[in-house]
């Protein structure tokens, strides 16, 4: 029996967050009272109480419970784990764009992040849920390296250059294809977006000559259809 009510609990808190989630996305933060929250989720207000003492505390727990997205997309790439280094960079974005492009909560909480939301101080930082919606520079910078070192001429080794580019270029894309309201098909976008970043890492800064190094794909790996 406790058992049971423990689960119940976990899911009256589940259902709550993503309610709040959605909500939050909706209608913005400010605008946003924990009525409307029990009213997406059907419950009574009572039932936000006895999880979270107030609206903050709340907003703070979508992003705790967040996986990174790393691990979000873990299963998808695993498999070019052991190609190489620019191989798996180019899943790994791929498969970045297609979550947010097929799953109603992560469009919710880049749309929170991006559009619905101005932090204050007893909020969950702005920089520590970036660090969780996408690539963490560490993560990112390490595989970076492994290309570098496996083509010298990738960004002429230059790290720094190419995380702040992935970074414009991929939260550039997200935010551009919220605010047009998805007139894009981002999903199967997805390959031919991330091609076209690649290509741009590849050529070597200050080579007027643009220079780029192509790795060979499959014609699978160049239009990957949904």
């Amino acid at each position: 029996m406790v058992r049971k009510t423990k689960e119940d609990a976990s899911r009256t808190r589940e259902l709550l967050i993503n309610s709040a989630i959605l909500t939050f996305s909706r209608r913005g933060y400010s605008n946003t009272s924990l009525d409307d929250i029990a009213q997406a989720a059907n419950m009574t207000r009572g039932a936000i109480y006895w999880h979270f003492k107030n609206k903050g505390e709340l907003f703070n727990a979508i992003w705790q419970q967040q996986l990174t997205l790393k691990d979000k997309i873990s299963s998808k790439v695993a498999i070019y784990y052991n190609d190489t280094a620019e191989v798996f960079l180019r899943h790994s974005l791929i498969e970045a764009l297609r979550l947010i492009a097929r799953d109603t909560i992560e469009q919710a909480l880049v749309e929170i992040l991006y559009h619905k939301c101005e932090f204050t101080a007893d909020m969950t930082p702005e920089a520590e849920i970036r660090a969780r919606l996408f690539f963490d520079r560490e993560s990112m910078a390490l595989l970076l390296k492994r290309c570098m070192s496996e083509n010298p001429l990738f960004m002429s080794g230059d790290i720094e250059l190419a995380l702040i580019i992935i970074q414009a270029y991929m939260s550039g894309i997200i935010k551009n294809w919220l605010m047009l309201n998805k007139s894009f098909d981002l999903y199967n976008f997805a390959p031919r977006l991330v091609d076209s970043l690649l290509t741009m890492l590849r050529v070597t800064p200050g080579n007027n000559t643009g220079n780029i190094t192509q790795p060979q794909y499959s014609t699978s790996e160049s239009i990957i259809s949904s």
